[in-house]
């Protein structure tokens, strides 16, 4: 379908995908490859979210369930890489992921995420305190263990996401908020926006953390809530560090993303405490990314605006001569997060599709996604088992 003049509606799509962020730009690709005509619809800029706020990291997940996910996202990627509008620049080959650990507690998190991301085929390569320094000898001297996985390709998840739905040739409409779904009868027919009705045979929504006000006027009820992550971005005066290195106890294994729920009887005495933790990702440009966070958000607002301070006296404490490097920026971005860490992907209603609670794995998984969810409308047999993503999951 050819484009329209912003500001007027176009001939009626195959398919109205709300939500600019890695998972709807992704899942416009896979549809308009499918044959779909798509609207693609965000009420701001493309990867304006967490999409292009984030590590940009092609992680293998430590969950067996999210490995099948994982490699088609890595598939999709590379296909599209071939001829992105816009360079995502991914690395051909892992750089090395490192885990650490300097006491009892760091080192049972850390042999439990090592031996998880390792038993999904992942070569693994346990280091002494004297192998630690050799593999990074920018370390403190409280490391005495470490785990290196040959994991972890890098990205630029702003460039990525924009580059998807550039490629896929849908119809584009930024800074338009959908208010309302059209209903008729029981099945979804579109979508309301501040310039007016879009309708279409099928409705996917992968609008992140505010996936679930659209879907609520239906009478259905999401499990998914906003967690916000915050990183810095800073640059050393010389590289610190080669490879990846997490501080062992960032990324538990089992519920990584599970957060309590909020009562309105504890949130009058203020909110959870985050959870935080260390990863350095040293980047091609002679930067570095430091992470990360994790907490429950309800407003615009960050609840903690000192977490930058707090990343940093921890990244300090783990590889001391970026003490001396500049502090180039900070940002958070909100991420959807559900109670067992795993995304909701499939069918809510006749004709709406849902897309969310990928938490801080929206890269990771995004093309994945994007692969089962053209399955679902096609009627095609799906690439991997989808029931661990059903909405409906007990």
């Amino acid at each position: 379908m050819g484009c329209c003049v912003e500001g007027t509606l176009c001939a009626m799509p195959d398919v109205v995908v709300v939500g600019g962020g890695i998972l709807g730009a992704a899942c416009a690709y896979e549809l308009s490859a499918r044959g779909r005509s798509v609207v693609l619809v965000e009420r701001g800029e493309l990867a304006a979210g967490a999409s292009g706020r984030n590590h940009g990291l092609m992680l293998s997940p430590q969950d067996p369930r999210l490995g099948p996910m994982f490699e088609a996202s890595l598939d999709l990627y590379r296909s599209a890489s071939a001829d992105a509008p816009v360079p995502f620049s991914m690395d051909d080959d892992p750089i090395g992921f490192l885990i650490v650990a300097g006491d009892d507690e760091e080192r049972l998190a850390g042999r439990e995420e090592a031996e998880a991301i390792a038993a999904e085929g992942v070569g693994l390569e346990r280091l002494d305190a004297a192998g630690v320094r050799e593999a990074e000898p920018g370390l403190a001297g409280d490391i005495d263990e470490g785990w290196l996985l040959d994991d972890g390709r890098r990205l630029d998840p702003a460039a990525l996401t924009v580059s998807l739905a550039l490629a896929s040739g849908a119809e584009i409409r930024r800074h338009l908020a959908v208010r309302r779904l059209l209903t008729r009868g029981d099945r979804v027919t579109g979508v309301a926006t501040d310039e007016g009705p879009i309708e279409a045979d099928e409705v996917v929504v992968a609008a992140g953390p505010w996936t679930p006000p659209l879907v609520r006027p239906l009478g259905i009820s999401l499990p998914v809530v906003g967690a916000r992550g915050w990183l810095v971005h800073l640059l050393p005066a010389r590289p610190p560090v080669r490879r990846l290195v997490e501080r062992a106890g960032w990324h538990a294994v089992g519920g990584e993303e599970e957060l309590s729920r909020l009562y309105a009887s504890a949130f009058v005495d203020g909110m959870p405490p985050p959870d935080v933790g260390t990863l350095l990702q040293p980047n091609p440009d002679g930067t570095m990314l430091v992470g990360g966070s994790r907490q429950r958000a309800v407003t615009n607002e960050p609840e903690d605006p000192g977490m930058p301070r707090e990343l940093l006296r921890r990244a300090v404490a783990l590889v001391p001569s970026l003490s001396e490097a500049s502090v180039l920026s900070a940002w958070w971005g909100l991420r959807p997060v559900t109670p067992d860490g795993l995304p909701l992907v499939g069918r809510l209603a006749d004709g709406l599709v849902v897309a969310t609670g990928h938490g801080s794995q929206g890269v990771i998984l995004g093309g994945g996604t994007a692969r089962l969810v053209g399955a679902l409308l096609d009627g095609d047999p799906p690439p991997f088992d989808p029931a661990p993503f059903a909405p409906a999951r007990g």
